[in-house]
């Protein structure tokens, strides 16, 4: 696992990936905002878009069967439109502002194009796109646990804050899972003491984030079924397999007892008194019976602009879309988005078997991880942020769409 030097290119592309992340979240977005009169989100995206537009003019590339997600990823652009037009038909919702809404669903376009074609341009290489997200991923989940802990004391980071088991920051959690993956497959991959260490260190940060700083329920699940995974399927002596999964029980039988376990048990068996899942439960229900209404198309992608529209998805009553994963996903799209969601997911999982087969079991974990949170979170439709990581892992994994091309899976730390 090689440092990331800083020359202009690393220097360049650390940006660009900070940037949606807003500097570490140094970057104010209301101070943003009235210095600069734009939204921090529009601003990243203005970037990325010209970033696209170069790319697209700098490199036309016409060999396009290099591009495996391509297909699936295009019918996205039908789909903002169908979503924009069926709020408009059923509840009168101007087009442009269903259109304007879903933004960030439509830059995935651009982003899987601009990584997609640097890597087949040479520009950068899989090796290097993922080193800069797993040493990106220590820097920034350890600020996050950071602020956490003196969340009390002082506030520095801008992201959300809530309390639940004392200071909860709810924001993105894409890195925290980049740093688990990419610790698990350092811990299983390597035999060097010096990068057993900064294994543990970033599985430590990972389980920390989850349960101390994010405290979100379906994403602890989550991380216990892909370390499980990893644990029982990577290529180690049965031994090893029955001493890692009974380190892993014990682990699980000890947390069990805790205050937040039993939180988290409570709300898997569906008797948690815990509002919002509560309120998901109400959400659930809500999308249920509206969907049935119009099932093929859905019902749009909702606006403030249009009350009607806002208050038929529940939004005015503290349902957020975003919060019942597929059912929201399901709400807006209807059984044509279900079936494009089915569809993107076998892509992946072909892709993922494929790397496993060679011993690059990161992008099966994180499809399976994707899957398991997907009742309840789809993080990649709503917010460029998570859409951007998103994007990274498919242009890297479709390394692997040709099972018979020769890939080899290399850490180093160190020169």
């Amino acid at each position: 696992m090689k440092y990331i030097t800083f020359n202009k290119k690393n220097i360049l592309f650390m940006l660009l990936l900070l940037i949606p992340e807003r500097m570490l979240y140094l970057v104010n977005r209301n101070q943003f905002l009235s210095i600069f009169h734009i939204n921090y989100s529009d601003f990243v995206m203005a970037i990325y878009f010209v970033l696209f537009i170069y790319v697209l003019q700098r490199y036309r590339t016409s060999n396009f069967e290099n591009y495996y997600f391509k297909n699936i990823l295009l019918i996205i652009f039908p789909l903002t439109i169908m979503a924009a037009v069926v709020p408009n038909y059923l509840f009168g919702q101007p087009v442009i502002s269903g259109l304007l809404i879903q933004k960030n669903f439509l830059m995935i376009i651009c982003s899987y194009y601009v990584f997609r074609t640097l890597i087949l341009e040479k520009i950068i290489t899989t090796d290097y796109l993922w080193n800069c997200l797993y040493k990106l991923s220590f820097v920034i989940t350890g600020a996050v646990i950071v602020q956490q802990a003196l969340a009390n004391y002082i506030i520095i980071l801008d992201v959300g804050y809530g309390k639940r088991f004392g200071v909860r920051i709810t924001d993105n959690f894409t890195y925290a899972t980049i740093l688990l993956i990419g610790s698990l497959m350092l811990f299983f991959n390597v035999s060097s003491r010096k990068e057993k260490i900064v294994s543990v260190i970033g599985l430590v940060m990972a389980y920390y984030h989850v349960v101390f700083v994010s405290q979100t329920r379906i994403v602890m699940v989550a991380y216990g079924v892909i370390t499980i995974i990893m644990a029982l399927f990577f290529r180690n002596s049965v031994m090893k397999k029955i001493i890692y999964l009974f380190i892993i029980l014990g682990i699980i039988l000890i947390a069990s007892q805790t205050e937040l376990a039993q939180y988290l048990l409570s709300s898997i068996s569906g008797s948690s008194t815990d509002p919002s899942a509560q309120i998901r439960e109400v959400g659930k229900a809500l999308y249920i019976s509206e969907i049935s209404k119009t099932p093929m198309v859905g019902r749009g992608y909702p606006h403030s602009a249009s009350p009607e529209a806002y208050q038929a998805a529940g939004l005015s009553e503290g349902i957020a879309l975003n919060d019942n994963g597929l059912f929201g996903f399901a709400y807006i799209y209807g059984i044509l988005g279900l079936i494009w969601y089915v569809w993107l997911c076998i892509k992946t999982f072909v892709c993922s078997f494929n790397a496993a087969k060679k011993g690059d079991y990161r992008f099966l974990l994180y499809t399976v991880f994707l899957q398991v949170i997907c009742t309840n979170i789809i993080w990649w439709y709503w917010r460029f942020s998570f859409a951007l990581v998103f994007t990274i892992m498919l242009a890297i994994m479709e390394e692997y769409a040709n099972a018979d091309s020769e890939h080899k899976v290399r850490f180093y730390f160190g020169n």
